[in-house]
């Protein structure tokens, strides 16, 4: 990864985190789905847990926060590829010029 993208994927991480409450914050309905099921499941999942042994309860928190993470990651991952695809056309409809430190991979 070149350092001009390495730069903007940090900037547009820290950025994607920001006042989720501002007017231009994108919110669909597919997320607003899968929040309201997981509102009803959450406590579905908590008294699961409290039938499990310690052991069992402790190995189901971490595989439970690793696939939450590796979800985040993904989010993280689509939010900045979508700005990298919008730089992009911006270059190819002739917007954008290439400099010394903005090359394109072909």
């Amino acid at each position: 990864m070149n350092e001009v993208w390495l730069k903007m994927a940090m900037f547009l991480g820290r950025l994607n985190g920001e006042n989720v409450g501002r007017e231009s914050y994108v919110r669909i309905p597919e997320y607003e789905e899968a929040l309201e099921v997981w509102k009803g499941k959450k406590q579905e999942w908590e008294n699961f847990l409290e039938t499990l042994p310690v052991e069992q309860r402790e190995k189901a928190e971490e595989i439970k926060e690793c696939q939450e993470d590796f979800a985040s990651a993904q989010e993280l991952r689509a939010y900045i590829q979508g700005y990298v695809d919008c730089v992009q056309a911006l270059y190819y409809m002739g917007l954008l010029k290439e400099n010394e430190g903005l090359k394109w991979d072909k």
